[in-house]
């Protein structure tokens, strides 16, 4: 019998702690809506395993090291077998580097570490008997693929709205909406979502959990009752919920308001569709990854020095610095980015080695953990070879990583492609999906 056991618990930051996400810092000023971390725990025949999502942008390596150590610590003898991921909110604390951080940032990563493992213990200890049940639809209205041709035959990420040299989108991508429910004494107890898109929504340092904190929200008044929501964010690296063909403002709270209802809506139809899951034996697989990073040329390292001298007089802009600004050619934005292509040959490590795991219940149903943010490509290509019923990408879980794009993305340009330090290279990709395909087999 599969039993489970679930938690929620809040990780907010304290004012002042800085928001990552952009360029600039931002120090926080308010809370929208708390941040939390969702705890499950499975267990089936004395075999456990589990989640831990954060509502922050990403988890630096040290702290997907001090959680699973804090997790060990605490007796939770399973804890390399948990995928800890992050739903990439863009309003979230500081949590890469602690050697780069203030003791705002330092409290709120501690707060986050103690409160994922009273979560797990609480799940651990609460366990009960449980039924899986799977439904998915292709439907995803607000998602759209940032990086669009244009006429000069490069690729621009997220372009000026309504620009008339756009051609159109770059790729496709899977636009399903994934869910699982679980219930537990005839009610469902749990739900976890798995969509394609960017958690950039709301801007500014306001703290927020953008949409998915709102399609949560959405969900519970719907059913009634607070019943946590899992939101394991899909490979979204190419994706975000910028419509570029439409001159409206998408970045504030009434926007991330919006998305999370539609899409606790497109959720709450599911409900009615749900099937039940065959679930098998609970099989876990960890492997590692080594994933080579970018080299810089001799002409790009001469292009970046060239634009930094020429550019030095030049008045600094206000605002987040991001890559519609790079797009719009925002000199301040630009310089920043020619110092990152100096300081990716200048600083980084050839490689960067990332944990994959995989857990399955049976051939029905497998989770599959990707580090970073890859193109919703390499997720087509995982789902293409997985011999399972129903699979579930995670980006941003188990190891740190960046952007990971498709290889013949490098070719034609976009924010993504640019060289910063530990940036991947273009085979990035080929790897990762070779890695992760061998880890399902």
């Amino acid at each position: 019998m599969l039993n489970i056991g679930l938690a929620v618990e809040i990780i907010t930051p304290p004012f002042g702690a800085g928001l990552i996400g952009y360029i600039n810092f931002r120090p926080a000023n308010g809370v929208l809506d708390d941040l939390k971390v969702h705890a499950m725990v499975m267990e089936k025949n004395g075999r456990k395993t589990g989640f831990l999502v954060f509502d922050v942008l990403h988890l630096g390596e040290y702290m997907f090291t001090g959680i699973r150590m804090a997790l060990r610590a605490a007796g939770i003898d399973f804890a390399d077998d948990v995928i800890i991921s992050a739903t990439h909110t863009h309003t979230g604390p500081q949590s890469r580097n602690p050697n780069n951080m203030r003791d705002p940032e330092n409290y709120a990563c501690q707060g986050m570490i103690d409160a994922a493992v009273r979560a797990m213990t609480r799940a651990a200890r609460s366990m009960a008997p449980a039924e899986l049940f799977f439904a998915e639809k292709d439907e995803n209205p607000c998602a759209f693929v940032r990086r669009y041709l244009m006429k000069n035959g490069k690729v621009v990420t997220n372009p000026t709205r309504c620009n008339p040299d756009i051609v159109g989108p770059e790729t496709e991508f899977d636009r399903h909406v994934r869910v699982l429910a679980v219930k537990q004494y005839g009610r469902i107890s749990a739900l976890l979502v798995n969509i394609a898109n960017h958690c950039d929504t709301v801007g500014g340092t306001m703290v927020s959990a953008d949409w998915p904190g709102r399609m949560e929200a959405e969900i519970r008044y719907a059913l009634k009752e607070d019943v946590p929501v899992f939101a394991l964010t899909d490979a979204s690296g190419n994706i975000n919920h910028f419509d570029v063909h439409q001159k409206i403002d998408q970045t504030n709270y009434d926007e991330a308001v919006r998305i999370g209802r539609i899409y606790g809506r497109i959720v709450e139809d599911l409900l009615d569709k749900l099937e039940p899951v065959d679930e098998g034996e609970i099989e876990v697989s960890n492997t590692k990854v080594v994933i080579p990073n970018r080299k810089v040329t001799d002409a790009e390292y001469a292009e970046a020095k060239k634009y930094l001298e020429d550019t030095k007089d030049v008045p600094k802009s206000g605002g987040d610095l991001t890559s519609e600004g790079l797009a719009n050619g925002d000199v301040t934005v630009c310089r920043c980015f020619a110092q990152m292509l100096l300081d990716c040959r200048d600083k980084s490590l050839p490689s960067r080695t990332c944990r994959l795991t995989r857990i399955n219940l049976g051939k029905a149903l497998a989770f599959v953990s990707l580090p970073g943010e890859p193109f919703n490509g390499i997720a087509e290509a995982i789902r293409k070879a997985s011999p399972y019923k129903h699979t579930f990408v995670i980006e941003l879980a188990q190891s740190e990583s960046v952007y990971v794009p498709m290889r013949d993305c490098f070719a034609r340009g976009g924010y993504e492609t640019t060289a910063r330090p530990n940036t991947v290279a273009p085979e990035a990709s080929d790897v990762l999906i070779a890695a992760a395909v061998a880890n399902l087999q």
